[in-house]
């Protein structure tokens, strides 16, 4: 009778820890990563010059609002040497300058009871975008995590404002603060102290400099610790541009996405069937993720808007390739559906149905191609550009205008 009850207890104890495992795997799989409501982040990995390409920047000059944006920079991630070497930013004013900002203030202060003023966050209440240095990554945290500063951020994002920065200015916007580590080799480590970053992306740890410096199999330590964390590494010269729950990959280099699956474009197929088995799979410019579902953003999962025969008709036309008179692309409609269609001196392919994702913009679900179209002054569509990868087109308004008649 005491063996029998030894094993009853015994058998329970082993139910008890299985349905606990089964419970703690169940979270995992349901946990998800979720973006900011409104507003964009910039989130880059680094590299000479932060690691900015042109197209980066754009991305961010634009976001921001153009020759009116009112730009607040944060480089409190510096040491004290660079602070104190350009003490009043100039030479790090100058960069912006170059870029076509015209509004620059800079805000930096170690004091969390400084952070916390409303004198210090003032200009924060009226900017249209920030952007947080590289450097170390804990100096930003120590000095404004949970502060008014803190808040001024997430609101600058609820008034459709963005966030952006490289390196240490991309591992803070994450939830786990990659990299935290105060002490001198702390960079070395994923895993350090502080943990928390500034979180405008919940579960998420941001590594950086990823594949130019190896670092692309660290993430897994800390994921075996924090298992419920997406973990996105970005290399040097890309970065993402995160909006709501979805982010797109911009740059010359790739991501790396370590979400428990397996993600291969030649098969276009998303593997699920041996998570947890130190799998990462790459993303590259112009490649979406959804970070509430965690999977590549293909096109086929989106959900069409409907718009009318009329709004159909804005968009059909020819569209020259570049300054070319022979490479062209066309936008018509048949069977009711809007469709595109290429043109390459004597061959003319089949159409493609393209659908609305939004305003002026469209995507189609085999290709996995995505259309942007450009509208002047007077609403008139003037343009065609998109980062397909495969053409950069620009309407002629008068020979449009003939086709339609």
């Amino acid at each position: 009778m005491k063996i029998l009850k030894n094993l009853t207890l015994f058998s329970l104890l082993i139910l008890v820890i299985s349905c606990q495992n089964s419970e703690n795997k169940a979270n995992t799989s349901k946990s998800q990563s979720i973006g900011p409501k409104n507003g964009a982040l910039l989130i880059g990995g680094g590299g000479k010059n932060d690691g900015m390409t042109d197209e980066m920047w754009k991305v961010f000059f634009d976001l921001a609002g153009g020759k009116s944006a009112k730009l607040v920079v944060i480089p409190t991630a510096f040491d004290e040497s660079s602070i104190n070497y350009d003490p009043e930013f100039k030479i790090l004013e100058r960069q912006f300058k170059e870029r076509g900002f015209d509004s620059i203030q800079f805000m930096h202060t170690r004091d969390t009871l400084i952070a916390n003023s409303e004198e210090f966050v003032k200009p924060l209440k009226t900017a249209t975008a920030v952007w947080l240095t590289g450097g170390r990554q804990w100096r930003t945290a120590d000095a404004y995590l949970n502060t008014k500063t803190h808040n001024e951020l997430i609101n600058l994002l609820n008034r459709n404002g963005i966030i952006g920065g490289t390196s240490a200015g991309a591992s803070i916007q994450g939830s786990y603060l990659a990299r935290g580590g105060r002490d001198i080799n702390g960079n070395y480590s994923i895993i350090g102290s502080p943990e928390i970053g500034l979180g405008f992306v919940t579960n998420t740890a941001f590594d950086q400099h990823h594949l130019y410096r190896n670092r692309q199999y660290d993430m897994f330590e800390l994921l075996k610790n924090r298992p419920e964390l997406l973990g996105v590494g970005i290399d040097e010269h890309t970065a993402i541009l995160v909006q709501g729950n979805e982010f797109e990959v911009i740059g010359d280099k790739y991501v790396a996405i370590y979400d428990g699956t397996f993600w291969s474009p030649y098969f276009n197929e998303i593997d699920t069937l041996e998570t947890g088995k130190n799998k990462f799979y790459f993303l590259k410019n112009g490649d979406k993720y959804n970070l509430k579902e965690r999977r590549v953003q293909q096109n086929k999962f989106i959900v069409k808007k409907d718009i009318s025969s009329n709004e159909q008709k804005e968009y059909v036309g020819n569209y020259l390739y570049e300054k070319s008179k022979v490479f062209y692309n066309n936008i018509v409609i048949e069977n009711d559906t809007l469709k595109f269609q290429i043109v390459r001196r004597n061959i003319v392919r089949d159409p493609i149905p393209i659908y609305s994702y939004e305003k002026d913009l469209f995507f189609d679900t085999d290709a996995e191609l995505w259309f942007h179209f450009k509208r002047d002054s007077l609403g008139q569509i003037i343009g065609f550009d998109k980062k397909t990868h495969k053409f950069i087109g620009s309407l002629n308004q008068r020979f449009n205008k003939t086709v339609n008649q």
